[in-house]
This record gives C-alpha cells, sequence and structure tokens, in this order.
C-alpha cells in the first residue's frame, strides 16, 4: 500500500515537472515572439529603401596632394639641382545627395559639391656656398567644382545599421588661378580633371533621417601639370591629383 501511494506521488510530481517545462517553453516562444515584434516595431524608417528617389547632403574633409612622376631631367639634376617634393594639405568640402534605387541592393547617386583644397609642392633649390637650399613652396588654393556619379551595392540591413560600397568616376574643373608666379613663371596646372572613386560606408537609420559616415579614395587620371610651361615644369613629367576623404551624408 505504501508502495502504490509513493508511485502515485511520484506520478503527480511527473505531471507536473512536464507541466511546469511545456509552460516553460511556451513562455520562451511567447517571449521571443515579442521581441522579434518589438525588434520590427523599433527598426527605423523600415520602408525607407522601397522609396525609388532620395535627397539629402553632406560634408566632408579630405587630406589631398599631388602624385608626382618626376621626369628624365630632374634626375639628371637631383645631386645638385632642385628637388620637388608634394605635401598632404587638408580640405573641406560640402554637397548634395540624389540616390535613384536601380535594382534591390543597387543605388545610383549623384553628388554634387564643391571643394575647398590647397595643394602644395615644395621646390628646394640647392645653391653653391648656402646650407639647405632655398625653397618656392607652390601652393594652388582654389574651389572646385566637383560632379560625381557612383553606384552603390548596399548590404543587408541589419536592423538600423547597413553596410555598402560605393564606386564610380568624378569630372572636377579648377575655378581660381592655375598659375604660380613668384618672382616669374614658376608652374602652371590645368583646370579639369577625372578621377575614379571607390570607398565604404555605413548606413544608420534614425527616427526621422539617415546618416552615413563614408571612407571614400580618389585616383586622378588626367595629367595636371600644363603644357603652357614654367620654371619647374620640366623637373615633372607627370602629375594627377589624389584624395583620401571622410565624408558625412544626411538623407
Amino acid at each position: 500500500m505504501a508502495f502504490t501511494h509513493i508511485w502515485h506521488q511520484l506520478h503527480l510530481h511527473r505531471q507536473k515537472i512536464s507541466f511546469a517545462v511545456l509552460l516553460f517553453v511556451l513562455m520562451a516562444g511567447t517571449t521571443q515572439v515579442q521581441a522579434q515584434n518589438q525588434k520590427v516595431m523599433g527598426e527605423n524608417k523600415p520602408g525607407y529603401d522601397e522609396k525609388r528617389i532620395h535627397y539629402g547632403f553632406y560634408l566632408g574633409m579630405s587630406y589631398s596632394k599631388y602624385y608626382i612622376e618626376h621626369s628624365q631631367a630632374y634626375v639628371d639634376q637631383i645631386t645638385n639641382g632642385t628637388k620637388v617634393n608634394t605635401m598632404n594639405s587638408l580640405g573641406f568640402y560640402p554637397g548634395l545627395v540624389l540616390n535613384v534605387r536601380l535594382f534591390e541592393y543597387l543605388d545610383a547617386r549623384f553628388v554634387p559639391g564643391v571643394g575647398f583644397y590647397g595643394r602644395s609642392i615644395d621646390f628646394e633649390r640647392n645653391v653653391e656656398g648656402e646650407e639647405g637650399g632655398n625653397f618656392d613652396n607652390t601652393t594652388f588654393a582654389s574651389p572646385v567644382i566637383e560632379l560625381p556619379l557612383l553606384l552603390k551595392y548596399r548590404a543587408k540591413r541589419r536592423g538600423n545599421f547597413r553596410m555598402y560600397m560605393v564606386g564610380g568616376v568624378k569630372a572636377s574643373r579648377m575655378l581660381g588661378n592655375t598659375t604660380h608666379t613668384q618672382n616669374g613663371n614658376l608652374l602652371q596646372v590645368n583646370r579639369n580633371d577625372l578621377s575614379i572613386e571607390y570607398g565604404v560606408g555605413l548606413d544608420i537609420f534614425y527616427p526621422f533621417f539617415k546618416f552615413a559616415p563614408e571612407l571614400r579614395y580618389s585616383h586622378g587620371l588626367m595629367d595636371q601639370k600644363s603644357t603652357a610651361g614654367g620654371e619647374y615644369s620640366p623637373l615633372i613629367d607627370r602629375m594627377t591629383t589624389r584624395n583620401v576623404s571622410l565624408i558625412f551624408h544626411f538623407e
């Protein structure tokens, strides 16, 4: 009789344990569903990617310089002649954004802007009998109209974040003075340029706008040394632009 009572008690406890486990599983499942619903409800601007066209603006900072390929004349006179060195300079540029959705993960972007750069070249002339030489700092500080046309490949959105890559071309035109003179014509540069642009960025979705920091590189394709000549022109075979930019988009 005692054995039967014990077995009955164990059976009741087993039923209670089974019920508790089932209740826990149901509660866990309900909690998970609620969490997923809250995640969806907490996703900022959920229908953003369904719109075909987006507008915005951006602010950018860049390190810019001329990349120089020396001529044979430079090599022949380097021992007792003039040394040519380029310098990185900090620039700033604002602009506008027109983004057009092409496919599910691919956009076209037209991002015109105005750049304010000061690309510098140092010419160190060795003078016989003097130590250290004489320096001519040639700086072309001028506003530049820039017209980048880019493709943007977007990764799948994860909550309120998404990585992306951009690439394309940029046409630009210098508006200011293209001739550096200091007691004579030292060097002249061309106004027009065409560059390859590529970079990576991160879309961050907020309740009322999208913020996207982007790191972009620019490699100039056109020779910026003018054929008009200049005192230092024979020392340079070819010079192109280089930019490394940190850009903040607001869309």
